[in-house]
């Protein structure tokens, strides 16, 4: 009997080491594990930032301030952004510069943790090139709008030493990391080498690389490169570029014809959710965000006081179907405007399904018209084409005329840079072209007061906005490379 009990105990022990090996042998939790080219793709296509930087919108001279139609929850969060002021808003539940600095480094990561997982994982190889290809477009595209929006703009001359944005090209190991600045220089350099890369990974795996209209291809890449060139004044790779664009896909620009029809034969939800709709607009590269963020919240909604400049919306004739994309509010006297191009509806500041433009067909054209005007030979012909291949779908052919082409260079400029202002509001892109052309704007706290304003340089050391509190916490280096001023 107690041979038997010593067998039944021994037994009973053997079982239990074998089930704490499978148990051991088992992952910690419930995760799903990276390991084969399915599982990259779905990390992915999580790795695609929204417009965390449309915030930008409110520091441009597109809007204006209108105190008695902010909502008062309001004024604390957008104030200091719109009078370019370092101590803002550490919000990270809207759109914001903390916010916007958060959302894209956690994409870094998560484009990290593709490429990481890629150099392992099981399934076809030329798949893996497509999707590695993928995930270094991505990390490119997020430190692109980073160090646009927290460094100083793009100066050859000076960019080893001013200072950039910390470059994490690892998936980090420890529970905080510590990160110094990188240089301007030495972050476009990571840019560039990630897109050549990238370009060329995703050439060689095509038949893999995505026709969604949500996910980078040849087409939305080029788009990317034309812009980057843009910004960097390399005026020849910019149109290059942009010339690639048209080659994938024509010119082809969205017509507002059918946008103005909807919009009055429907309602304005259906107008401010469907303006980017890809089924009915050649779209180059979108995101589609379903979250309680509304990141057009202080100019999409009309609680959130900052409107269309009346310079623009006055200015704008009632025959230019862009027209339309103004939201009136406000009284006869004084009246008010919404560009409204995002969201369901301009009085909904919680929208929860929202599609946001990364890379449209208008402004790649736009790019090649302005590189074409400032390259070694500049081409009015070639510009104005462009111009009026844009302008032709913005008014009904009863009432497009074409403009005069321009006599000179600096003219025929004048006519783009307009055109570029009209086309791309609200859409987040103005912010930039201030920094990069050395704009000189003013902000008034009260619209018609003409005594106070607050006026924003050319080249002025604010427009690189300061690195937020919560970062700094975050990582204690930075406490010590702040933007200066």
């Amino acid at each position: 009997m107690k041979y038997l009990n010593r067998i039944i105990v021994l037994v009973v022990a053997l079982s239990f080491l074998g089930s704490c090996e499978k148990f051991l042998d088992a992952a910690y939790d419930n995760r799903v594990e990276i390991d084969d080219n399915e599982s990259v793709d779905l990390l992915i296509i999580n790795a695609y930032p929204a417009r965390a930087d449309l915030f930008t919108e409110i520091m441009t001279d597109n809007l204006h301030h209108y105190a008695s139609t902010m909502q008062a929850s309001n004024g604390a969060t957008y104030i200091p952004i719109y009078k370019w002021e370092d101590e803002y808003s550490d919000a990270i539940t809207t759109a914001t510069p903390t916010y916007a600095y958060s959302h894209y480094y956690k994409k870094v990561y998560e484009a990290n943790l593709a490429l990481e997982a890629l150099e392992t994982t099981k399934g076809d190889k030329v798949h893996a090139m497509a999707l590695k290809g993928e995930a270094l477009l991505l990390r490119a595209y997020n430190y692109f709008a980073l160090v646009n929006l927290f460094s100083l703009h793009y100066d050859e001359a000076n960019n080893d030493k001013n200072l950039g944005v910390p470059l994490i090209l690892e998936v980090p190991k420890d529970n905080r990391g510590l990160y110094n600045r990188a240089t301007v220089k030495e972050v476009y350099a990571q840019i560039d080498k990630d897109v050549e890369e990238g370009l060329a990974l995703m050439k060689q795996g095509i038949s893999f690389v995505p026709r969604s209209p949500y996910r980078f291809n040849l087409a939305s890449a080029y788009a990317f490169l034309s812009r980057i060139n843009l910004y960097k004044g390399k005026w020849e790779e910019a149109a290059k570029y942009a010339d690639l664009v048209v080659a994938e896909k024509g010119v082809i620009v969205r017509k507002m014809s059918e946008d103005v029809w909807r919009k009055s034969n429907t309602d304005e939800k259906f107008w401010a959710q469907e303006i980017m709709n890809p089924s009915i607009h050649p779209n180059l590269l979108l995101v589609n965000q379903v979250t309680s963020i509304f990141l057009c919240r202080p100019f999409g909604y009309r609680l959130g006081g900052f409107y269309v400049a009346h310079n623009m919306f006055y200015t704008t004739p009632s025959t230019d179907y862009r027209w339309a994309h103004f939201s009136s509010g406000g009284t006869v006297i004084d009246s008010v405007a919404l560009p409204v191009k995002y969201g369901n509806q301009p009085n909904n500041p919680n929208a929860v399904q929202v599609r946001y433009d990364c890379f449209t067909m208008e402004e790649v054209l736009l790019n090649r018209a302005e590189a074409n005007l400032k390259k070694a030979a500049p081409d009015i012909a070639k510009a104005m084409a462009d111009i009026e291949a844009i302008r032709k779908e913005r008014f009904s052919t009863a009432n497009y005329r074409a403009l005069a082409t321009p006599a000179t260079v600096t003219a025929a400029l004048d006519v783009v840079m307009k055109e570029r202002k009209l086309e791309l509001i609200g859409q987040g892109y103005r912010w930039y072209d201030i920094k990069r052309l050395g704009i000189e704007i003013e902000h008034r706290m009260i619209r018609t007061d003409g005594k106070t304003a607050i006026i924003l340089k050319p080249n002025d050391l604010r427009t690189a906005i300061q690195i937020p509190v919560q970062a700094r916490v975050g990582n204690p280096l930075l406490e010590n490379q702040l933007n200066p001023r």
